[in-house]
């Protein structure tokens, strides 16, 4: 399992990040742990939901940090 700490700030950064991650290998999800909210990072409606969230982490089977280390903290 990896997890990195991203940022989403506008819809814009959520379109991007959802093309980035959908075509990528295994389960891949966002994680608020200050909430214990979790959705499907490969879904646009859940992924608009995480922009309100103060801390975001993506959480994956595969190492995606090349792929989305625009996105990371």
């Amino acid at each position: 399992m990896h997890k990195v700490k991203i940022n989403l700030v506008t819809f814009k950064d959520v379109q991007e990040f959802i093309e980035i991650v959908t075509p990528l290998p295994g389960t891949i999800v966002l994680e608020d742990p200050d909430n214990g909210f979790k959705i499907n990072a490969k879904s646009l409606l859940g992924a608009m939901a995480s922009i309100e969230w103060d801390n975001i982490f993506v959480i994956s089977d595969e190492d995606i940090y090349t792929a989305i280390k625009k996105f990371a903290e």
